[in-house]
């Protein structure tokens, strides 16, 4: 599905005849809604956001499972920033039944939007294996550990949410950017769902974060995906979609 193609040029139709009846939308800034009437009311703010603001749309990489189907997109703006834009399918059969984007809205509005946790079920990730010993890295802030899962080999890097401006590479520059990233403690993020395409090994998670170092805050949703070197395990590539804000306080 061409998805942010036909919000910009207003065929709704065009999204929703892959759609079931009570598709359930989960769009970042615009909002939510269940069943296609109220659906297309949603699709039309989504256009009414994006319609003034994009250049140039290009899709980076489209991966998939049996249950999921993930578009990632680099959207060029008017103001000469790209917007990083990720959508994620539900499969139902031949059609979706559920639909969700992340995206920061800094690349916008130089700023943040709330957005509230999606997910109530939390679960355990158990594969990739580096990309767990990552999070594992992650959650207890270590800069060494978290360092030991990405193949330098490959080029690595880790692309901010606010776009590829803000995008670490080598080791020097990894090191320093987890540094920066941890110096107030781990960032333990809650796991809800994932997609791993195993023939392209790219894997995504879809997350909560509520605490960041000694700082909690509102939950917040995001997703992070990962590229894999499928015969190391190590990865290759990190790219974040989020707006999390940790002055969200409850």
């Amino acid at each position: 599905m061409k998805f942010i193609e036909l919000i910009t040029t207003e065929d709704y139709r065009g999204i929703l005849t892959d759609l079931t009846e009570d598709v359930v939308l989960n769009l970042q800034t615009v909002g939510e809604s269940k069943g296609k009437a109220s659906g297309i009311i949603l699709l039309k703010k989504l256009n009414e956001y994006l319609k003034d603001e994009v250049k140039e749309i290009k899709i980076f990489r489209q991966f998939e499972d049996d249950k999921h189907l993930v578009i990632e997109y680099d959207i060029l703006l008017n103001n000469t920033f790209d917007l990083p834009l990720v959508v994620i399918l539900v499969k139902d059969g031949t059609k979706y039944n559920a639909v969700r984007t992340y995206h920061s809205v800094y690349p916008i509005t130089e700023g943040h939007i709330f957005r509230a946790s999606i997910f109530e079920k939390e679960i355990k990730l158990t594969e990739p294996t580096e990309v767990v010993k990552y999070f594992d890295g992650i959650t207890i802030g270590n800069v060494e550990a978290t360092l030991d899962t990405l193949s330098f080999e490959d080029d690595v890097y880790f692309r901010e949410p606010a776009g590829w401006r803000w995008n670490h590479k080598t080791k020097d520059g990894l090191r320093e950017h987890f540094q920066h990233f941890f110096a107030d403690g781990g960032v333990p993020l809650k796991f809800h769902n994932y997609i791993f395409d195993k023939e392209k090994g790219t894997f995504a998670g879809e997350y909560t974060c509520d605490v960041w170092g000694s700082a909690t805050f509102k939950p917040q949703a995001g997703i992070s995906i990962y590229d894999i070197n499928k015969k190391t395990e190590k990865i290759t590539g990190i790219r974040v979609y989020d707006n999390v804000d940790m002055t969200y306080v409850e």
